[in-house]
């Protein structure tokens, strides 16, 4: 099992999206099914109010004031319920003097007034049996009496409760089937919109088998960039591969000619001087080739952090002032402190400690540094007094381990090292005539 099946995955993106989808969904559901069952039920309770109102009219028209100005009802309300004992249907009618006149159904029992008022109030209270009894009540004042009359009329709500729970049962399966259908809608939506994902590691795989050399699916625009980073990335993987490649195979042929002299050399009476040539050829390539190697290394890594190109400059300028200095050069760092490299510190030391020395190797008197930035770019340029070189030399020094000298100190391979690292971080290399008469080597990096 590779060390990537053996890291601990986390829940799938459609358990995830669904989990979240339906927790929420639920909630949504149970707060509008509470919402919409408290509505029903204090909407039949109001209508319940407004029939026990009706009642409650009828009663005080049934309602007549004795000459002892006393109340009577005149007229029975004709509902067999006010006549059954405890049946949860009640009226009263309270006097002044507390006088009271009430439905058979109490019998000799009564419900407690509240403050009263000439307009309806509702009210709930609980009835003889313990049952729960809606109160519509008011003051009305009758003719011939000083002070109003408290009248009211209570109903038993499971009149209307079977109802309501009917409703209630109705909008838990009602609600309980959205919410089953709104979840088979999310999960086959989620596994829908997830799809290019699905599609991108079918065509991953095809990469990672060699039947493709890249992805090449249409994706959502979502996805189109996730896509467009992993082709860079596999494109960037393939140039290294091949650098690497031409690399090893530069050395093998770089190497083969000094080995075969060697074998001459050993077989025959041996050149103590030619084998040191050869040994000292074949340590100056592998040195270019390791040295190119690193900076093959650094184009898998990304760029980090800021780099001040005269702190860099002036360090590599006390250097060579050290190793050149029986030739007395003058080194010119024209550099600001705003000229910054986006990049490693030890890639832009190995690109100026390279031109630098090259530029003193072949300078007569003078080498010049100048950097800024220019144009939402760092410009950097190493300049000498020099003799110089032509197109053709230029072309050609780049070349794959090529001298202009081959009796000049040095390895001769730096401009090929500086041209690896100056396209590992994104920069561009020419050559140009120097105001000094000698090379100026010009390098543009992004940033700066």
């Amino acid at each position: 099992m590779t060390a990537a099946g053996q890291q601990k995955r986390a829940a799938s993106l459609v358990v995830r999206l669904t989990l979240a989808a339906t927790v929420w969904l639920l909630l949504l559901l149970a707060a509008g099914g509470v919402v919409l069952a408290l509505a029903f039920r204090g909407a039949v309770e109001e209508e319940f109010g407004y029939r026990l109102d009706a009642i409650l009219k009828t009663i005080i028209a049934s309602i007549e004031v004795t000459p002892g100005d006393n109340l009577a009802m005149t007229r029975p309300l004709g509902d067999p319920r006010f006549e059954r004992i405890y049946s949860g249907w009640y009226w009263q009618v309270t006097e002044s003097d507390s006088r009271q006149l009430r439905s058979r159904s109490l019998w000799d029992s009564s419900i407690a007034v509240a403050s009263g008022g000439p307009d309806m109030q509702l009210r709930r209270v609980e009835g003889l049996n313990g049952e729960r009894l809606l109160v519509v009540e008011r003051d009305v004042q009758f003719p011939g009496l000083q002070a109003p009359a408290h009248i009211l009329v209570a109903g038993d709500l499971r009149e209307v409760s079977g109802g309501v729970q009917r409703f209630e049962l109705l909008l838990v399966v009602a609600l309980g089937l959205l919410g089953l259908g709104v979840i088979v809608a999310i999960v086959i939506q989620v596994r829908y919109g997830l799809r290019p994902l699905r599609q991108m590691l079918g065509d991953l795989r095809s990469v990672r088998e060699g039947n493709a050399p890249r992805l090449s699916g249409l994706y959502p625009s979502e996805v189109a960039p996730l896509a467009d980073a992993i082709n860079d990335v596999l494109e960037k993987d393939a140039v290294l591969i091949e650098r690497a490649r031409t690399h090893v195979g530069n050395l093998a042929h770089a190497l083969k000619t000094p080995l075969a002299v060697m074998a001459a050399e050993v077989q025959g009476d041996a050149d103590k001087s030619v084998l040191a040539q050869r040994l000292a050829l074949m340590r100056r390539l592998i040195e270019h080739h390791l040295g190119r190697a690193s900076a093959i290394a650094g184009m898998g890594r990304l760029l980090p952090g800021k780099t001040v190109v005269r702190e860099v400059a002036e360090s590599v300028s006390q250097v060579l002032a050290k190793v050149y200095a029986e030739r007395g050069l003058a080194v010119q760092i024209d550099v600001g402190r705003d000229a910054v490299f986006r990049g490693r510190r030890e890639d832009l030391e190995e690109i100026l400690g390279n031109l630098m020395e090259n530029a003193c190797k072949w300078a007569r008197r003078r080498v010049k540094v100048s950097a800024a930035p220019a144009g939402g770019r760092l410009e950097i340029s190493v300049e000498d007094d020099g003799p110089g070189m032509t197109a053709e030399q230029a072309a050609n020094v780049m070349g794959r381990g090529k001298r202009l000298d081959e009796k000049a100190p040095g390895w001769g391979l730096g401009l090929a090292i500086v041209s690896d690292l100056t396209e590992v971080n994104g920069g561009e290399l020419d050559f140009s005539r120097s105001e000094l008469g000698g090379l100026s080597v010009n390098l543009a990096f992004p940033g700066g």
